[in-house]
C-alpha cells in the first residue's frame, strides 16, 4: 500500500458527502448555478435528515475497494493498464448499473432499492441516500467481475479508483434539483449522455430513465421517457420548472 492508494481511498470515502455539502451551500446561498430549477417544490428537512442518516455507510465503496486491494487484486501498473481499466470499468458500470437498477424495480427485488426511492424530489443529499444492501450489491457487482478479469489480465487500481471518483461526481450531479448543462446540450453531447433533468424524471415518476451516465441502454430497451426532450428546454432555455411530480410535457 502506497500513499497514493490511501489518498485515492480517502477521496472515494468522502467525495459524496463533500459534493452534497457543496450543493447544500449552493442552494442555501442561492448561487447562480441553482437558477434552473427542475422541480419548484419545497424540500423538507425531514427528508434531508433521513438521507443523511442513510449516508453513514457511504464509505463502503472505499472499504470494499481496500479489501480487494489487500487481497492482492488490482496491482496492474503502467499508463496502458490504467487507460484500459478505466474504459473497461466505465463500460461495465453502465451495463451493470442499468441491469441492476432496472431489476430492482421488479416487485420481488424492490426492497433493495426502496429506501433510495423514498426521495421523489431530489435534494443535495439524495445522491448518498441508499440502503446498505443496495450499496453492497452495486459495489460487489462492480468489483467481483473486475477481480475475475484480474486473474488473467492485470487490472489497475488507479483506473478503478478514477472510475469511482467519476461515478461519485456523476451520481451527485444527477441527483441535484437544478440543471447544470446548457440549453442546447441535447443537440450534441446530450444525444448520448444523461443530464440532471433526465434522472430527476426517474425519481419523480419512479420508473424509466434507468441509465447511469448515458441514454444508450434506455433507448435500446425502450425505457426512456418520451417527453424528456421536450421538458429539457422548458427547464433550461425557458427556465420554467415543473410544479408537480407527475407533471408531463404539455400539462402546463
Amino acid at each position: 500500500m502506497t500513499a497514493a492508494h490511501w489518498i485515492f481511498l480517502a477521496v472515494i470515502a468522502t467525495l459524496g458527502h463533500a459534493m452534497a455539502g457543496l450543493w447544500f451551500l449552493a442552494l442555501r446561498n442561492e448561487w447562480q448555478i441553482c437558477q434552473r430549477t427542475i422541480y419548484a417544490l419545497p424540500i423538507r428537512w425531514r427528508q434531508q435528515r433521513r438521507e443523511l442518516i442513510n449516508s453513514i455507510h457511504s464509505p463502503i465503496h472505499a472499504v470494499l475497494l481496500l479489501g480487494f486491494l489487500l487481497a492482492g487484486f488490482f496491482r496492474g501498473g503502467g499508463a496502458l493498464s490504467l487507460v484500459i481499466t478505466l474504459v473497461a470499468t466505465a463500460v461495465w458500470a453502465e451495463i451493470w448499473h442499468y441491469t441492476s437498477h432496472r431489476a430492482m424495480h421488479i416487485k420481488a427485488l424492490h426492497w433493495i432499492h426502496a429506501e433510495h426511492h423514498r426521495s421523489r424530489l431530489n435534494t443535495p443529499f439524495t445522491a448518498i441516500s441508499f440502503s446498505f444492501s443496495e450499496k453492497l450489491i452495486f459495489d460487489l457487482g462492480m468489483l467481483v467481475p473486475l477481480a475475475a478479469v484480474d486473474l488473467f489480465v492485470p487490472v489497475s487500481f488507479i483506473g478503478v479508483a478514477l472510475w469511482y471518483i467519476g461515478y461519485l461526481v456523476i451520481n451527485s450531479f444527477s441527483h441535484a434539483n437544478f440543471e447544470f448543462r446548457p440549453a442546447g446540450y441535447n443537440n450534441h453531447l446530450g444525444t448520448v449522455l444523461t443530464t440532471t433533468t433526465y434522472h430527476a424524471l426517474h425519481h419523480s415518476r419512479y420508473t424509466g430513465n434507468y441509465g447511469l451516465g448515458t441514454r444508450v441502454l434506455d433507448r435500446l430497451f425502450g425505457t426512456e421517457w418520451p417527453d424528456y426532450e421536450e421538458l429539457y428546454p422548458q427547464i433550461t432555455e425557458h427556465q420554467k420548472p415543473l410544479i408537480g411530480l407527475r407533471e408531463k410535457a404539455g400539462d402546463g
